[in-house]
């Protein structure tokens, strides 16, 4: 008998540090889409502190955050070229002056950056980012500290259940919660 549960430990071992590593694994490899320039939130939004509402100008305003327009990077890297160094960028070694140059390409050629998009919802759900701005949510209570990150990727599950929970913990009452839960505040 202990002779048969020795030998089955091993492979039922194995087994759950598999499965444990591939979970692990898959956690780690969180990466956002591969962008038309490797722009990073880091520097941008961490090392220079610039907030979100500056390239995001219409968040506040708007159902949608906005996407700065070249114009808007132009006024900053007309006159910064960035480092002729290379750059760490989520594993990879970029050379910062050349996707700078990327940009003034697209200036040149008056084209607009094809950025794509990181955080989608369906088609019928209209969440509107400006009422979230008044009420003081912060933004990286959505979409995670941007200001640490290279490159950009969607940090949580904006399932209908996530909604619902933040809508839950962040009513003020029971009346607004009531509000918060109708169809309606997200399926108009």
């Amino acid at each position: 008998m202990r002779k048969w549960l020795r030998i089955a430990t091993i492979p039922l071992l194995s087994v759950i540090i598999l499965i444990v590593f591939y979970f692990y694994s898959a956690e780690s490899r969180v990466e956002g889409p591969t962008q038309p320039v490797l722009f990073s939130h880091k520097v941008h939004a961490g090392d220079n502190m610039i907030p979100c509402q500056y390239c995001h100008s219409y968040v506040d305003i708007s159902p949608v955050p906005g996407i700065p327009s070249v114009q808007k990077c132009m006024g900053c890297h007309t006159h910064i070229a960035g480092r002729d160094v290379e750059y760490g960028f989520d594993g990879k070694s970029i050379n910062m002056q050349k996707e700078i140059q990327k940009v003034k390409d697209y200036w040149n050629n008056k084209e607009p950056i094809p950025w794509v998009k990181v955080n989608m919802l369906p088609d019928f759900v209209h969440f509107n980012h400006k009422r979230h701005i008044r009420r003081g949510i912060d933004c990286t209570a959505c979409h995670g500290e941007i200001a640490s990150m290279d490159m950009v990727h969607q940090v949580n599950n904006f399932s209908m259940g996530y909604f619902l929970t933040c809508h839950q913990m962040n009513a003020k009452d029971e009346q607004e919660l009531t509000h918060l839960r109708d169809c309606l505040t997200c399926h108009y």
